[in-house]
């Protein structure tokens, strides 16, 4: 430690720059209350978006006459997994499967969100949205069973303990690291060799979900863009997610890179609120001073 001092002694002016430098002036500890509520508000319309989406399309499904009705789905696991069926596929449709139990849980979901929204008894909204979605997505099986889904139960888990402990802070962090990172390093190992010469993106535009009109023109740019394109898309998904734990300034940068990227996917293809919730989890990266 003595030596360390020693070191840290002698090059006070160079260490009081690069503090400076990445952290800002004036250095404070980070607080992320104001963030925190911002984002427990913008969750709020993201579930309300959820719960609303499915809700309106649940009855042709998941209702008695849909594609795949909840009731046959629910005895079946009933069969199958005799009393642990509760612990590995926790749904309130274990109590009852009509459709009018479906319409009651979807608009529950979508008062708690509003209540989400407002500000209102956040904890306990949470923890109503959370638990909801939960029966919506554990019921719903191959209608509910996208990338989104899960992100979303995982930050809406987190929710419920926003503003208790920093530690909250640094697990949306967390989750943010692991969306970004995994979704790049998924596309490098799945052996696929479009993504490796980088020529993923001369199709990519065509075959996505839901293509937006902006796709089209998008399809139309040379090879050599949609190459450059797809170099930017693995520096934001491979490199910039590790700004993440890095120093106050470096976290901003990364929040403009993530949320401008995200906001690039949202204008070519429709991925329901995944952009959206993206965007929001980077506000964990700011704090309360900006």
């Amino acid at each position: 430690s003595e030596a360390v001092y020693r070191v840290i002694a002698a090059h006070r002016s160079l260490g009081d720059k690069v503090t400076k430098l990445l952290w800002g002036v004036p250095i404070e500890p980070d607080a992320q209350a104001a963030v925190t509520q911002l984002f427990l508000r913008v969750l709020g319309i993201i579930y309300l978006i959820a719960f609303v989406s499915f809700g309106v399309q649940a009855a042709g499904l998941i209702g008695a006459n849909g594609i795949r009705p909840i009731a046959g789905t629910i005895h079946g696991l009933g069969e199958s997994y005799g009393d642990i069926r509760y612990w590995i596929f926790p749904t309130l449709f274990w109590l009852k499967t009509s459709d009018a139990a479906i319409r009651g849980v979807w608009l529950a979901g979508c008062g708690f969100a509003i209540l989400m929204m407002l500000g209102l008894a956040r904890r306990l909204a949470a923890l109503g949205a959370l638990a909801l979605y939960l029966s919506l997505v554990t019921a719903g099986l191959v209608f509910m069973n996208f990338q989104w889904d899960a992100l979303l139960l995982e930050a809406g888990f987190l929710a419920i303990f926003a503003g208790r402990s920093r530690a909250v802070v640094w697990l949306y962090r967390w989750l943010l690291f692991r969306l970004m990172f995994m979704s790049g390093a998924i596309k490098l190992l799945s052996g696929d060799p479009n993504w490796r010469d980088l020529t993923a993106l001369t199709y990519h535009y065509q075959t996505q979900p839901l293509p937006t009109p902006l796709a089209w023109y998008m399809q139309q740019l040379p090879v050599w863009f949609q190459k450059a394109s797809c170099v930017g898309m693995f520096f934001v998904e491979l490199v910039v997610p590790f700004l993440v734990f890095a120093p106050r300034r470096l976290r901003f940068l990364a929040a403009g890179l993530i949320a401008a990227f995200e906001v690039l996917i949202f204008l070519t293809g429709n991925y329901t609120y995944f952009n959206l919730l993206t965007i929001a989890l980077c506000l964990f990266l700011l704090d309360d001073a900006r």
